[in-house]
């Protein structure tokens, strides 16, 4: 079985993570009322934040960090997709090297931070794709699951890769 890397607006990696942790929390407060009674309520829920170790192997680890840094750096918003997850609009919170470099091996460590938003709404049965963009993208624009979106569009052979113009069935 071949793994689908994880991706980030447009970056791939190479070896997925080692380790990925999703913390999800909800806003709760506690209010107390008179007789030895409290209430409780939930006020929401909070952003997730996704974190994660792994390693970047090869005579160029160090250009791929680079590479990493660079997206980082750039800054904004995109679609984080993670094998066997849901996609998620997130930002790239940090990255950071771990412990000093092996020959051919960068220990990095990573964080996404969720930036919760509203998704396309509305009956759109097609979808022009953009530069960069894949199924996940789309999947998470849309609402829609990822196997229903292969399964509406079997031309397309790897969902990680959609040129850019190719029409897209929804529904």
């Amino acid at each position: 079985m071949k793994l689908i890397p994880m991706r980030f607006m447009g970056y791939e990696w190479h070896h997925n993570p080692r380790e990925i942790t999703f913390e999800c929390e909800k806003s709760v407060t506690e209010r107390l009322v008179p007789y030895d009674v409290s209430q409780i309520q939930q006020t929401g829920r909070k952003n997730m934040v996704i974190k994660g170790t792994g390693e970047l192997y090869g005579e160029d680890c160090m250009e791929q960090f680079e590479r990493l840094f660079e997206l980082f750096r750039r800054g904004g918003a995109g679609v984080l997709a993670i094998e066997n997850t849901e996609p998620v609009f997130a930002v790239f919170k940090s990255v950071k090297i771990l412990g000093a470099p092996k020959e051919n091996v960068l220990t990095y460590g990573f964080v996404f931070r969720e930036v919760m938003e509203e998704k396309e709404s509305g009956k759109n049965t097609f979808h022009t794709a953009r530069d960069g963009e894949n199924l996940w993208d789309i999947s998470y624009k849309y609402n829609i699951v990822i196997d229903e979106l292969v399964r509406l569009n079997p031309q397309i052979k790897r969902p990680d890769i959609v040129a850019e113009g190719e029409v897209i069935r929804l529904c």
